[in-house]
């Protein structure tokens, strides 16, 4: 593309440079910078990415976005000046790859807990249905079976515009893409044309960056002022109801989803079992059977979630419901790991106390044993939520072991000892074990018979956060390694 083109597009303060500059993709990280790239220099929280701008140009930036010219860069490359970089990147992406959402069906997921399942669900109803589909999440990104890494739940818009592109040149016709609070405050789904938005829940999370619950909760309203077709929210959730009302008031589309409250659709009669949940659907009045084969309230409300958003646009609700029925689970969300132990060792992402407890919930519903929780707590993260996550383990389990959970710059014993404090509360059994590989297995090493192991928090995150390192981490393959050194020392296995 001409920079021309780009120019005619966007809005700026004054272009210095050349008339014809050829440009290809678009960055704010100048180490990801690629010949005829456009770099973008964002003033963030605790850096200026005007201190890269000549990193970026010698890395082959064919032009730069920013606020100003650094002095001693005067006439060394093409500079856009504008008023808001950030911004300004959304909708440059858009431009440079083509606009590639404006022919595709893109679901936006947002809320606490659940988005990552969400996006899963309904990307199991797409294959079920012969759709061609991808995810942006928490997981990484899913093109055509292929998986990248990516550091946040919501990339960079430019990033995002990329990935779509990405899909769009293989085919790919429809998007699941999980929308956190920060992208919404940060410009990061600027231009991305949503179809759908789905709202799971809000509890309380993230308060270091959004101060207060009320700017959390109108951060996550953002998405559903952008959606072109209907929105699907969970009023379980008591924001969920206010959300549903407030659009309902400013003529929005949204349809409801619940099992507790009265809803657009409604799962009722809920069978729980190790093996999935069963229940009755009303859609509007139309009744149906349905089973997903994740157990718990929690699992019900997000595939009412992921069915809302296939409902909405369109599908068939028998094919819907029968697509819900094959979906086997997602990878690190309440999945139980084999074992010959005699025990039920489930691995899953919960690190709120609202997501803890609703997986402690489930595991209540069908456990015969002891339930064992093994968790941690972020450092440098909303502090406020440690105890009350103690809470929820001192309440519901016979021993909690608590570990380190991505302690970045503190003391990971330090936060134990914080959460420590919250299972005492209700007179609670534990131990600290900060090594996370040491804890996994001292859980599993000790168990018994009809034991329930539940392993919460890293999943399928594949780092801890210590100091300046993101530190390569595998919770299920330690977790595996640890079940099968038992199961020998145990005479189970050769």
């Amino acid at each position: 593309m001409n920079i021309n083109n780009l120019l005619r597009e966007i809005e700026y303060i004054r272009y210095v440079g050349e008339e014809n500059v050829e440009i290809e993709g678009i960055t704010n990280d100048s180490r990801k910078i690629g010949k005829n790239d456009v770099f973008v220099a964002i003033k963030g929280f605790t850096d200026d990415g005007h201190k890269y701008i000549e990193s970026a140009i010698k890395g082959g930036a064919s032009a730069i976005i920013c606020e100003n010219i650094p002095e001693n860069l005067q006439g060394k490359s093409n500079f856009i000046i504008v008023d808001s970089p950030r911004e300004k990147m959304a909708t440059a992406a858009n431009i440079i790859y083509e606009r590639p959402s404006k022919t595709m069906r893109i679901a936006g997921v947002t809320g606490t807990n659940g988005k990552t399942s969400t996006t899963y669900l309904l990307k199991g109803i797409y294959d079920y249905l012969g759709i061609k589909s991808g995810i942006i999440g928490t997981m990484g990104v899913l093109i055509d079976s292929k998986k990248y890494k990516i550091d946040n739940t919501t990339p960079e818009a430019a990033d995002i515009q990329r990935y779509l592109k990405m899909m769009k040149d293989k085919d790919i016709s429809h998007c699941c893409l999980e929308v956190s609070s920060h992208a919404l405050e940060l410009n990061r789904v600027t231009d991305v044309e949503i179809d759908v938005g789905i709202f799971t829940n809000v509890t309380r999370d993230h308060l270091d960056f959004h101060k207060t619950m009320e700017n959390y909760y109108q951060a996550k309203k953002k998405l559903f002022h952008l959606t072109k077709v209907n929105n699907i929210i969970n009023v379980d959730d008591p924001y969920g109801e206010r959300l549903y009302h407030e659009l309902k008031e400013e003529g929005i589309n949204a349809i409801s989803i619940g099992v507790k409250n009265e809803a657009d659709i409604k799962a009722s009669n809920l069978k729980t079992t190790m093996k999935g949940t069963s229940f009755d659907l009303n859609i509007f009045g139309m009744e149906k059977k349905a089973h997903v084969n994740t157990p718990g309230t929690f699992s019900v409300l997000n595939s009412l979630g992921a069915f809302g958003a296939a409902y909405a646009l369109g599908h068939n609700v028998d094919e819907i419901i029968a697509a819900l029925r094959e979906i086997k689970g997602v990878t690190g969300r309440f999945e139980i790991l084999p074992n010959k132990l005699g025990c039920t060792i489930i691995l899953d992402f919960a690190h709120t106390p609202d997501g803890l407890e609703k997986v402690m919930e489930t595991i209540n519903e069908f456990a015969e044993g002891r339930k064992i929780v093994m968790f941690g707590a972020g450092g440098e993260r909303d502090l406020s939520r440690r105890a009350p996550m103690g809470e929820v383990a001192g309440k519901y389990c016979d021993l909690s072991i608590l570990t380190s959970d991505n302690p970045r710059f503190e003391d990971p014993y330090e936060i134990c000892k914080e959460i420590a404090t919250g299972v005492e509360k209700y007179n609670g059994k534990y131990k600290i074990i900060v090594e996370r590989e040491e804890a996994i297995y001292y859980a599993i090493d000790n168990c018994q018979k009809n034991d329930v192991i539940l392993l919460a928090g890293k999943s399928t995150e594949p780092y801890q956060d210590m100091g300046i390192e993101k530190v390569p981490y595998d919770e299920t393959m330690i977790a595996k390694r640890a079940i099968r050194d038992v199961e020998k020392k145990r005479g189970l296995r050769s």
